[in-house]
């Protein structure tokens, strides 16, 4: 299944609660075709407003000979190098700097979108970016170093940022035809999408809707016994989305598949497993927590053409529907608002 760059970007947008962010969500409407310049447009657009407000600084632990003592004297190292010859002495001290990781993650992000092909506005924005980190250490990144990055309220402009150049090295690939950096088609890689779609969904009823409260509990198989060590055995039933209002209780699996039915033309059905999975945890839901019947949904990207089924079951509803991802934004908005109906 194909989604477009924009609806793509949008998806993310929600998945990191960042749909605010006014610069990223102009940039969705650029109408690139290509992610690694839908990418580059908002990370140079985010960097420039970085570098208008003035790089973060943090201190830098430093270990070198000064004149005089700073910071913590390094006695044996003072006498090993004879710096007293010299009037030195040899000192470890923090010293506030640009040199930051965060800094340094940007700069070697923006280095390596230049190995990649751009639209000549974005590479020439990139480019001058670039050159003005010359402050920042140009070292190579690693997928650990985002989890080593601490952001804070004073530097929380970095946030998007960040997020785009994990994104970016997730996704960066060599080309063995011509040894240049391409960016690895991120909607094509099902499950990559799978979480994606899922987080998606959550974020945008939590924002865009006020009748639900939404979680994603964990549940227990109800009337459950047997020894521990064969209870562990169970599989977990963890929800990807529950809605409860006063008057309704929605539980709500995503899936995203190639083949959203199963069957030829006229015998398509829906994949057993996943209404037995939703099945399951709307009656354990139901056992646990008595009220008002609980529904289940399944809801799927359309692959071929939209469906929308419905059933009642052992006294509950179900829906199993699409939705269409590749139509334009507003469609899209409106078609999971009306799932609710």
């Amino acid at each position: 299944m194909k989604v477009p760059v924009q609806n793509v970007y949008y998806l993310l947008l929600y998945a990191w609660r960042l749909i605010g962010e006014r610069a990223a969500t102009d940039a969705a409407e650029e109408g690139y075709t290509e992610l690694q310049d839908l990418f580059a447009h908002v990370l140079a657009d985010t960097a420039g407003r970085v570098l208008a407000r003035g790089l973060d600084r943090g201190y830098v632990a430093r270990e070198e000979a000064v004149r005089g003592v700073r910071g913590k004297l390094e006695l044996a190292g003072t006498l090993k190098r004879n710096h007293l010859a010299n009037a030195q002495a040899h000192c470890r001290f923090d010293e506030l700097e640009h040199d930051v990781l965060h800094n340094r993650i940007l700069k070697a992000t923006l280095r390596t979108l230049l190995d990649t092909p751009l639209h000549r506005d974005n590479e020439t924005k990139v480019r001058r970016l670039y050159q003005r980190l010359g402050a920042v250490s140009d070292v190579d990144v690693t997928l650990r170093d985002f989890r080593l990055v601490q952001l804070h309220r004073n530097n929380a402009l970095y946030e998007l940022a960040m997020r785009i150049c994990e994104l970016i090295h997730e996704n960066l690939m060599i080309d063995p035809r011509t040894g240049r950096t391409r960016f690895r088609e991120h909607h094509t890689t099902q499950q990559q999408m799978g979480i994606l779609f899922q987080q998606f969904v959550r974020e945008f009823f939590v924002r865009e809707q006020r009748v639900f409260d939404i979680s994603s509990p964990m549940m227990e198989w109800h009337g459950r016994r047997g020894s521990d060590a064969d209870l562990d055995r169970l599989p977990r039933m963890e929800t990807d989305i529950v809605l409860e209002s006063p008057d309704r209780r929605i539980v709500l699996d995503t899936k995203f598949y190639a083949d959203s039915l199963v069957g030829r033309g006229q015998n398509k059905r829906i994949i057993a497993e996943h209404l037995y999975q939703v099945f399951a945890y709307v009656q354990n839901r139901d056992a646990h927590r008595p009220g008002v019947p609980h529904e289940g949904m399944l809801l799927y990207p359309v692959v071929r053409d939209a469906f929308a089924f419905r059933y009642e079951l052992m006294g509950h509803r179900f829906n199993v529907r699409s939705i269409d991802l590749a139509q334009p934004w507003p469609a899209i908005h409106r078609d999971l608002l009306a799932i609710l109906d």
